[in-house]
């Protein structure tokens, strides 16, 4: 005899005899074969700097490269770089500050 807990109730149920009040439903909207995430090239837009309107995210940027239109928003992040910490610095300052403490 094999039990788990309920999600849907809190009470616990044997594997073979699951309550069906107890089943959630299934959304339909969802699928069981798996997918991965699509970003498709598709677009409808019209662009800012010339007027015309574009069906492609490749092609608008080609335009914009090559009137030198410069696209913002899609920037990658830039990694920050900590500064490497002087140590002996450090320490110059720390018998500083303990030299002028106890003088």
């Amino acid at each position: 005899m094999r039990e788990k807990l309920c999600r849907v109730c809190g009470k616990w149920h044997e594997f073979d005899s699951w309550p069906a009040a107890c089943i959630p439903e299934r959304r339909v909207a969802q699928s069981d074969l798996p997918a991965p995430h699509f970003i498709s090239d598709a677009i409808d837009i019209q662009s800012m700097h010339d007027g015309r309107r574009y069906t492609s995210k490749a092609k608008l940027r080609s335009e914009y490269r090559a009137h030198g239109v410069e696209e913002i928003g899609n920037e990658k992040p830039k990694p920050i770089e900590k500064p490497k910490t002087d140590r002996n610095e450090i320490r110059k300052e720390l018998r500083r500050v303990y030299a002028e403490y106890t003088a």
